[in-house]
């Protein structure tokens, strides 16, 4: 049976580290949370990302806009954050409305206060492996998974489902700067099957339930599921099929408990990083 990798374990050892570089800011921290809508799902993952500011002392001021609300009243509160300099960190909940472009909104972002690294230019800085810009929350945590089951992976084939801008992407350049040789699989791919039993690394962030199969893992990868979805019983399950996978992979994340309390705890990362740039 494979290990399976604990990330809730993992995330205190993340927030460990960003409480001691908390500690050294002599001044108050505070991340801005801005929701559009009343989706129920980024309702419970802001109450995670607050209980983790709590733990660290972070302060959180909440922002609620009604779903109808209009792309100029969020852009004009962005820019009121934006301008306020005791404001370290501003995190626009996805998704928005369909009415709302995000791209627009989350490049309004001061890069130094994108503590989700989804600016285009945070995500440039990641492009050409410069390190001055603030990295995505979920593919930092799955780095951090990833080296807690193999430090060097340099040279190892990874092979990354999915090729959103929060995920998919991000993770291909991580991988990619850890010498590692990358392929990205999407929903156009021919032969995913084929695709993935290559892997000795296999990230799967397609948001699809029970989408990659046992028989699709190379003996001895490690593999790590990305997607939160629901089954039929309204429970949480992820892209990869668990227990059959489990029998054939060195490794493998759980969902729940894996991905997920990793982006909360490189969140809390990226917003006492972001303060003590500010205020070096």
């Amino acid at each position: 049976m494979s290990e399976v990798i604990n990330g809730r374990a993992l995330a205190e050892e993340v927030l460990s580290s960003a409480k001691q570089k908390f500690q050294k800011i002599e001044r108050k921290v505070t991340l801005s949370i801005i929701r559009i809508g009343d989706d129920q799902a980024s309702l419970i993952y802001i109450r995670n990302k607050e209980a983790a500011a709590e733990k660290l002392g972070v302060e959180v001021k909440k922002n609620h806009f009604p779903k109808e609300t209009e792309f100029n009243k969020v852009s004009a509160l962005i820019d009121e954050l934006n301008a306020d300099e005791s404001v370290d960190g501003i995190l626009l909940q996805l998704p928005l409305p369909e009415h709302i472009n995000p791209r627009l909104l989350i490049d309004r972002i001061l890069p130094e206060k994108d503590v989700d690294g989804l600016t285009s230019i945070n995500q440039g800085k990641l492009f050409v492996s410069d390190d001055s810009g603030i990295r995505p929350c979920t593919p930092m945590g799955v780095l951090y998974m990833i080296k807690s089951i193999c430090n060097n992976i340099s040279g190892m084939y990874a092979v990354v489902l999915g090729r959103s801008a929060t995920v998919g992407r991000p993770m291909a350049q991580l991988l990619l700067r850890e010498n590692c040789t990358v392929s990205i699989a999407h929903s156009c791919s021919k032969n995913l099957p084929d695709i993935c039993r290559q892997g000795d690394i296999v990230v799967s962030a397609v948001g699809c339930p029970l989408f990659v199969k046992a028989d699709w893992i190379k003996e001895g990868a490690i593999v790590i599921d990305v997607g939160i979805n629901r089954d039929q019983n309204n429970k949480i399950i992820g892209d990869v099929d668990f227990l059959p996978i489990s029998r054939v992979a060195r490794a493998i994340s759980p969902v729940p408990g894996g991905v997920g309390p990793m982006t909360v705890a490189y969140l809390m990362h990226n917003v006492v990083a972001a303060a003590s740039e500010r205020y070096e």
